[in-house]
Formats: structure tokens, C-alpha cells, sequence
């Protein structure tokens, strides 16, 4: 017996709930996503009908996921405006291929586009920064030095463009993460929204 979406009844599965059991098709699968995402927006007042929402894009399937659910959601809202802004940290061979995903996506969604790049904001890459040592004479990892990097070069490009909101894209991993991390340093006012 083939397994059937829970919502539809087709039974063309495509995902399957572990924790509540539901069975879920693609066409099930998206629209659930989508109306899982506007309950978290409106629980918790994360955004404005008239927000300019900047959208941080990687290029990964998080954050391309993210853009495309916002993307349908703000179609309900003809005064929020979408902007997607993609940070080029300047690492070949590394973020190359993210970065053009992303500008191909950005580009078919027909949404707004910004990439910043640390050479163009900063006049150095993060792989000259690493070169140089300067993590090392500042006890600091590369990935500390490019996460804080990102969420200013982020910020900055928001600004520019008018943002009054920035959406990021995080997995429930991240979040635990993030979270575990600012209690162990003490920042328990820094735990995320939307958990």
C-alpha cells in the first residue's frame, strides 16, 4: 500500500514529519512551509506590511528557501518591498559558486539584488586577513573574524538600500547552536526570536 499525503491524499510523498507522523506531498510540503513561516512572522510581530525586508542570500538552500517563502508571502502585502543581499566574503574557489547560485535565483525570482564584498567594504578579503595573521596576533578564529565581518557587511548593505527589517535564514541546528553558545559566554538577552 503506498503511503498518502496526510493533507491531499496523493501519493506522491515526498516528506515525512518523524515527530507528528504527517506524510506530506510537494505541493502540501510548500504551503505548509509557507503558512509555518507567516504564524512565526505574525506570533511574533517580525515584520511591518510596509517593511523593506533585506534578505540574506548565501546561496544555500537555506537562504534561497527562506527568500523564495518570502517572496510568496509578500506578494500579500503589496507595500513591503523585498531586497536580497548577498555577502562575498572573498574566498575562491570557496563562495564562488554560491554567489552565482544565488544571482541566478535572485535574478529569476525578479527580486532586487545587492552583492557586497568585503575587498569593496573592508579594501580586503577574508582570505588576505587570514593570510596576514592578523586572527592569530588577535587570538581570534577566521570564522569569528568572517561572521562578524558578514553581519556588519550585511547591516551596512541593508542600510544602503533602505531595509528597515533583515531576514535570515537559520536551521534548527544554528539556533541550538547560537543559543548554547550566548549562554555559555553569559548573553542570554541575545537568544533568538522565533524559538
Amino acid at each position: 500500500m503506498a503511503v498518502k499525503c496526510t493533507f491531499c491524499g496523493t501519493s506522491e510523498v515526498v516528506y515525512v514529519r518523524r515527530y507528528s507522523g504527517e506524510t506530506l506531498c510537494r505541493r502540501c510540503f510548500l504551503e505548509n512551509m509557507v503558512e509555518r513561516v507567516k504564524a512565526t512572522i505574525s506570533k511574533y510581530e517580525l515584520l511591518n506590511p510596509f517593511d523593506r525586508i533585506a534578505v540574506a542570500v548565501s546561496g544555500g538552500k537555506d537562504s534561497l528557501s527562506l527568500l523564495k517563502i518570502l517572496v510568496r508571502i509578500e506578494r500579500d502585502f503589496p507595500r513591503a518591498s523585498l531586497v536580497a543581499i548577498t555577502v562575498d566574503e572573498g574566498i575562491p574557489l570557496y563562495r564562488d559558486e554560491a554567489v552565482e547560485n544565488a544571482v541566478r535565483f535572485i535574478s529569476e525570482l525578479g527580486v532586487e539584488h545587492r552583492v557586497v564584498s568585503f575587498k569593496e567594504l573592508y579594501g580586503f578579503t577574508l582570505t588576505e586577513v587570514v593570510e596576514s595573521n592578523v586572527s592569530r596576533s588577535l587570538n581570534l578564529q577566521p570564522c569569528t573574524i568572517c561572521g562578524i565581518l558578514r553581519r556588519r557587511a550585511l547591516t551596512v548593505a541593508a542600510k544602503e538600500c533602505g531595509a528597515s527589517v533583515i531576514a535570515t535564514a537559520h536551521t534548527l541546528d544554528d539556533i541550538v547552536q547560537t543559543y548554547l553558545m550566548n549562554i555559555l559566554r553569559g548573553d542570554t538577552r541575545l537568544t533568538p526570536i522565533g524559538v
